[in-house]
């Protein structure tokens, strides 16, 4: 299979498809996956900088340690999805599902999570004083800094979960 990047490489990779594969270290830089299923993968130290993955299933992936700077992913299901130590400096993450993610120690300087589902993510992570949350929706179950003040970015409680 051929993945194509906008800057003009073609990575072969040893499968017919996406998800439930292991594609750890590869130079996925730019790399055109929109509305891939890529559920269950790991990509640990993938270079996924600038890569277009709108509306792609990343369900349960692991993606530790992945350079995701600037990379587009609104609407994207990363629920489940181990993004510890990840680096996402101004990534778009408008309308994506993080619930129960770990953002644990990444990097969210700059980034996106309008209208986001945060539930029960693990927000622990560096940059998070840059990064929009208007609308994005949390619950008391959402891991945040100590000190940090979701209410001060226009995210929303949901209360419905709640008692």
């Amino acid at each position: 299979m051929l993945i194509y990047c906008t800057t003009g490489n073609e990575i072969e990779i040893p499968f017919d498809h996406l998800d439930n594969i292991c594609i750890d270290n590869l130079n996925l830089h730019r790399a055109i996956l929109e509305g891939c299923n890529l559920e269950n993968s790991s990509l640990q130290k993938v270079n996924l900088r600038g890569a277009f993955l709108f509306k792609s299933n990343m369900r349960n992936c692991n993606l530790r340690y992945a350079n995701m700077i600037v990379a587009d992913l609104r609407s994207v299901d990363l629920a489940y999805s181990d993004l510890r130590c990840v680096t996402m400096i101004s990534a778009l993450l408008e309308n994506a599902n993080l619930q129960f993610s770990s953002l644990e120690g990444a990097m969210i300087e700059g980034a996106n999570f309008s209208s986001a589902n945060l539930r029960g993510a693990n927000l622990r992570c560096k940059g998070i004083e840059s990064a929009v949350f208007k609308n994005a929706i949390y619950d008391t179950s959402t891991i945040w800094p100590i000190n940090f003040r979701i209410e001060n970015y226009g995210a929303i409680l949901d209360e419905l979960t709640e008692g």
